[in-house]
């Protein structure tokens, strides 16, 4: 099984340094997922979330990490990689700005940019915090966002994708 993680890692571009850089992961992430991901939008936050040090680049241990984290199936799991894909701070925490550009982000993805509505979507971010008890100025922890979502099935729904 390592072995295949090893040919994946060196296939997104970490062959030479170990690393792999943004770019490196975009062209991976297009290829292998043959996503709709034009503007690199949904590999630019994966790939946030992957790097876990915030170095800008993606070690193997990251990728494996990430790809196993990926893998889960349980509610918890998934939710907590939402929760990272959302943190672009890396501060351990979900501020209204970065629950907005996600949720701008993932509508981008789905409905395309003509019809995404940055009114909408910041509407729905303020609706969710107002939902977790929060304001624009506070922020939102990992325990907080589980435990919310585990709590409020239409918000579980929103962060993974479940209908």
């Amino acid at each position: 099984m390592i072995s295949m993680y090893v040919k994946d890692f060196q296939k997104g571009g970490g062959a030479g340094d170990g690393k792999i850089t943004k770019d490196e992961f975009r062209r991976y992430y297009t290829k292998s997922i043959g996503s709709d991901d034009e503007d690199g939008i949904l590999a630019g936050n994966t790939f946030a979330a992957f790097d876990t040090n915030h170095d800008g680049s993606i070690s193997f241990t990251e990728f494996v990490f990430a790809i196993l984290a990926h893998n889960k199936t349980d509610l918890d799991s998934i939710l907590d990689f939402s929760f990272e894909v959302m943190d672009i701070s890396g501060d351990g925490q979900i501020s209204f700005d970065e629950l907005k550009s996600y949720l701008q982000k993932a509508t981008v993805l789905a409905v395309g940019y003509g019809k995404a509505d940055e009114d909408d979507m910041n509407q729905t971010a303020e609706n969710i915090f107002r939902e977790f008890r929060l304001n624009k100025t506070q922020k939102l922890n990992k325990q907080q966002f589980i435990q919310g979502c585990k709590k409020n099935k239409t918000l579980a729904n929103i962060f993974t994708g479940s209908k």
